[in-house]
């Protein structure tokens, strides 16, 4: 019975994935907006400045590069998301 329930709400949760478009690439500067207004709440002046220079930093920097490898990486995948392991 445990197993029959399972299978029954696997099939039901994915039944139409196939059918579903996939999600777009956020643009970068989108993304990185995001992550400081979820990060403002938080942070007091100073800490905020600080990531402001950080989040720049990125953006201007490998951001550019790890961008690209994602919208690489979504024309040939339904999934895109993924984790890049960075070496100093």
């Amino acid at each position: 019975m445990e197993n029959q329930l399972a299978k029954s709400t696997e099939e039901r949760t994915f039944q139409y994935q196939d059918s579903l478009p996939s999600l777009p690439v956020p643009s970068l500067e989108e993304s990185l907006k995001k992550y400081l207004d979820s990060v403002k709440p938080f942070a007091n002046k100073e800490e905020y400045k600080k990531t402001e220079e950080i989040v720049q930093k990125f953006q201007d920097g490998i951001g550019r590069k790890l961008h690209q490898k994602l919208l690489e990486r979504a024309k040939g995948k339904r999934n895109w998301v993924f984790v890049i392991v960075l070496e100093n």
